[in-house]
């Protein structure tokens, strides 16, 4: 029981539509994470409600921030920093490490889960531990995020 001419012509019309709509759906996802592209790692107009970093949290209470436990930065850091997660942006990277890092976990408005970051200073690579996605950052972006970690060694 084979097809005729014109089931054959079905099927490959089927299976052309069906490529054409995946490769629709799939075009932002695509583009978006072309290697070596630089893209911002929290999306556009984030407000951080909550920041996690090993040592300490930060919290946002209305316009000001409160550092827990309160002797581990100053608060003459704490704009800074948040102004420079805000701010964080990265070439999109495949690059892969084993080197030693620390966890950062934000809170940002409008989401029901937190974002966790995998940070390895050596590497300069910021990972997003829940989608996998790789950020390859600079020195002085990492001066900056890193900042409480570098003064607390």
């Amino acid at each position: 029981m084979g097809l005729s001419r014109k089931g054959w012509n079905n099927v490959l019309i089927f299976a052309c539509m069906g490529m054409i709509i995946l490769f629709n759906l799939m075009n932002d996802k695509l583009v978006a994470n072309a290697e070596g592209e630089v893209v911002s790692i929290l999306p556009e107009q984030s407000m951080i409600l909550t920041l996690e970093y090993p040592q300490f949290s930060i919290e946002r209470l209305g316009t000001s921030w409160r550092v827990t436990p309160r002797e581990s930065l100053g608060q003459d850091k704490v704009a800074p920093l948040i102004e420079g997660w805000l701010k964080l942006s990265g070439e999109v990277s495949i690059e892969a490490s084993e080197e030693e890092g620390f966890r950062v976990t934000l809170w940002l408005a409008g989401q029901e889960h937190p974002t966790k970051l995998w940070i390895q200073p050596q590497s300069l690579l910021v990972t997003n531990i829940i989608s996998q996605n790789v950020w390859k950052i600079t020195p002085h972006q990492l001066s900056i995020i890193n900042i409480a970690i570098t003064n607390n060694a």
